[in-house]
């Protein structure tokens, strides 16, 4: 792994609050210039990572807060301050822009979005690219009708700023965070009683499912375990109950949560844990299983800084034959924390830092520290899982290389189950023809031996129950991390170990991070 801030101007000096990767390789990265850039990200003969700017797209009046490419690669969304949204669509013409030397990037405005009127903080397309969702400081998200650019949705239950949106990529649920402290889950209306519930269509696109939600679930609080001189007086105190998340006093316009590329679960930032009333607070990331939303599976321990983004690599990896042990931990800290048949790789970001984890192990694979002075804004990973790029507020990004087989071997999409392939294409933006990407004469296609996704199929349909049977499933040889990562380890780094049970933290040292990838070993706690 090479990790390299890169030092040109973004966005004029300014403030670069969010990024995001085409299935061409191009990415787009929005900022307070009032702007959204594309650039080309590729390796020099160092096999360092460097950028080439590819065009700007000019609309916004005030300064753009997010981007997002919807997953058939066909759209590209971006809001901001006073509600600007605006959906973009590839572009086969090539003229200048006007008032401009440089020529068109390939993308035009498709459609303004109008509804919010004040700031846009996050955007989430549904698996189809049929709807959008944004969450605004109003309190309120919208769900959009991308095709008509109408509004379909008001869901208006947070009572302050709604600072991350997330779409299901089984399109069943659709998720707000907002800094009321709370974290909603929205799906699909329970039947009316004596009244039978009318079949779906197998084809219903996710515009429609969205028309018959409703909140479901409010992740707000857990019970703690009452503290007390004497055991008696535990057991006579009722049980305190403690906000899982973090107030509107946190340092960030975002709190950016992400589902699992298979939909088997959702990780959700801005987490605060006390294990006592009388405990210091420790910042934390939430897992919640899919469909178990009474209280997190697991907790992800995060360093001195609050958790503020969270974004998965869309591709899926074979299981190690031997994953990595260490025999500090207990056995309860060795088991894996997620029994799935293959694993996923998935980056945290902090104010200060990035930890990246592995559903395999409960350590973390590495983190990366002192990348900027200011904090973290934005994680975004390229659809073929070699890049991983950074945004922050000082005003440039940092982007993350991979070598081939570093992370491990891909899954082939012919040995995952056809839901579990519609979902995991979607999440790596598969359905792009190639004759809809920007500029394909200068941006590189997929990496060679990246596993080859077909495109979903036209049913979106939601698949609740995930198939028993993996069996099918067959390990491939994985290589190991490069030597030079290891040998770069300073012992003085402090350790992580998640805990099922949401019991226990460590903390990491940020001021022994360094610009090169770190391997972070487990400690008892």
């Amino acid at each position: 792994m090479r990790v390299k801030t890169i030092q040109i101007v973004w966005h004029e000096k300014k403030p670069v609050y969010s990024v995001d990767f085409h299935s061409s390789g191009v990415l787009a990265t929005g900022g307070g210039d009032k702007d959204v850039k594309l650039w080309e990200v590729k390796l020099d003969s160092e096999q360092n990572p460097i950028v080439t700017h590819l065009g700007h797209l000019m609309g916004h009046t005030r300064d753009v807060n997010t981007v997002r490419f919807a997953p058939s690669g066909q759209l590209l969304a971006s809001a901001g301050v006073g509600g600007e949204m605006y959906l973009w669509k590839p572009s086969t013409e090539t003229q200048k822009v006007f008032g401009s030397e440089e020529t068109d990037p390939g993308w035009k405005t498709s459609a303004a979005l109008r509804g919010h009127t004040d700031d846009v903080q996050d955007l989430a397309w549904a698996p189809d690219s049929s709807a959008l969702m944004s969450g605004s400081i109003e309190n309120i998200c919208i769900i959009w009708d991308a095709e008509a650019a109408a509004r379909k949705c008001r869901l208006e239950d947070h009572r302050h700023y709604v600072q991350g949106v997330s779409w299901d990529p089984a399109s069943e649920f659709v998720v707000s965070q907002s800094t009321d402290r709370t974290c909603r889950v929205y799906g699909p209306k329970g039947p009316v009683l004596g009244k039978k519930k009318a079949k779906k269509s197998q084809a219903a696109s996710s515009v429609k499912m969205v028309l018959d939600m409703q909140c479901l679930h409010v992740l707000s609080k857990r019970a703690m375990p009452a503290s007390g001189p004497s055991k008696q007086e535990q057991e006579d105190s009722k049980p305190q109950r403690l906000s899982l998340f973090q107030d509107e006093q946190l340092n960030s316009f975002f709190r950016r949560l992400a589902w699992s590329p298979d939909g088997s679960f959702l990780v959700v930032p801005c987490g605060q844990y006390k294990q006592t009333a009388d405990s210091p607070t420790l910042f934390t990331a939430y897992v919640y299983a899919r469909g178990h939303w009474a209280q997190p599976f697991l907790r992800l321990p995060a360093t001195n800084k609050a958790v503020v983004a969270v974004r998965f690599c869309p591709q899926l990896f074979s299981l190690r034959d031997c994953p990595p042990q260490d025999n500090s931990l207990s056995d309860s800290q060795q088991q894996q924390p997620f029994q799935l048949p293959y694993r996923m790789v998935f980056a945290i970001a902090t104010l200060d830092s990035i930890i990246i984890y592995d559903t395999q192990q409960p350590t973390p694979i590495a983190v990366l520290g002192a990348l900027h002075f200011e904090a973290v804004t934005d994680l975004a990973w390229s659809c073929d899982g070699m890049f991983l790029a950074i945004s922050s507020y000082d005003g440039y990004c940092s982007i993350a290389s991979f070598d081939k087989g570093e992370l491990g071997e891909f899954v082939l999409a012919a040995d995952l189950p056809p839901h579990i392939r519609e979902r995991v294409a979607c999440a790596a933006k598969q359905a792009a023809p190639a004759a809809c990407t920007p500029h394909p004469h200068k941006t590189p296609g997929p990496a060679s031996g990246s596993a080859s996704m077909p495109p979903p199929s036209t049913s979106q349909a939601s698949r609740l129950q995930q198939e028993e049977d993996f069996s099918m499933l067959s390990p491939l040889p994985v290589r190991k991390m490069n030597a030079s990562t290891a040998t770069g380890m300073k012992s003085g780094m402090k350790r992580i170990a998640p805990s099922p049970n949401v019991a226990g933290n460590s903390r990491l040292d940020s001021t022994q991070n360094t610009k090169k990838a770190r391997r972070i070993a487990p400690e008892a706690v």
